[in-house]
């Protein structure tokens, strides 16, 4: 039975394949649900051309209902002006509820843009990259050129970073004991070379 969710926001250009494995192990080994929504509930295609349909409009999204907010990278969040802005305020409200909010490489830009970098610890796509497109982001201090941070219920990471990521977000939700977990990203990390998966 599923008792927790994961919300993950789906935008025409989201990078498919930054919260895949995220999702798929916590579809597979957790009882957390994936709970996909966009702007309008409509589908949306992503980067790699998959037509998706989401399950629910921003409108319907509820804070409380919500475990964790993932949201995806994708070329939209670095067009001038910013796009998907009306997801700043379901952002804002999960922060205060103190729920936590993943954001991968070009998403970071939103949590720049709202001031929620500004005084922890994060990373992005590089040093430089927040502020070429956070006009008002005044975190520089806190970064870290690391392929994932978690700090403070906000988990950030560059594009690279998949496994990283999913990594942190399996933490959260505990989804596996510890070895198992440093056995999951090793097998993945290393191209399944090495598996050191515990029974």
């Amino acid at each position: 039975m599923k008792n927790r969710t994961c919300a993950l926001f789906l935008f025409d250009g989201y990078a498919d394949w930054e919260p895949a494995l995220a999702i798929a192990g916590l579809s597979q080994y957790s009882d957390v649900a994936i709970q996909t929504f966009s702007l309008t509930g409509k589908p949306v295609t992503s980067m790699g051309g998959l037509e998706v349909r989401p399950q629910k409009a921003l409108p319907e999204m509820r804070a409380d209902a919500t475990d964790l907010l993932l949201i995806p990278g994708g070329d939209a969040w670095e067009q001038e002006g910013g796009a998907n802005q009306e997801i700043g305020p379901l952002v804002m409200e999960l922060r205060r509820k103190q729920k936590p909010v993943a954001a991968i490489c070009g998403a970071t830009i939103l949590l720049g843009n709202l001031g929620l970098l500004d005084a922890i610890p994060h990373t992005s796509n590089g040093p430089g990259y927040l502020d070429g497109h956070c006009p008002t982001y005044q975190g520089q201090s806190f970064y870290q050129h690391q392929p994932c941070v978690s700090a403070e219920g906000i988990i950030t990471a560059n594009g690279a970073a998949m496994t990283e990521f999913a990594g942190e977000i399996y933490k959260h939700f505990r989804v596996f004991d510890q070895a198992t977990l440093e056995g999951v990203l090793e097998m993945y990390k290393s191209g399944g070379m090495v598996n050191k998966l515990r029974a």
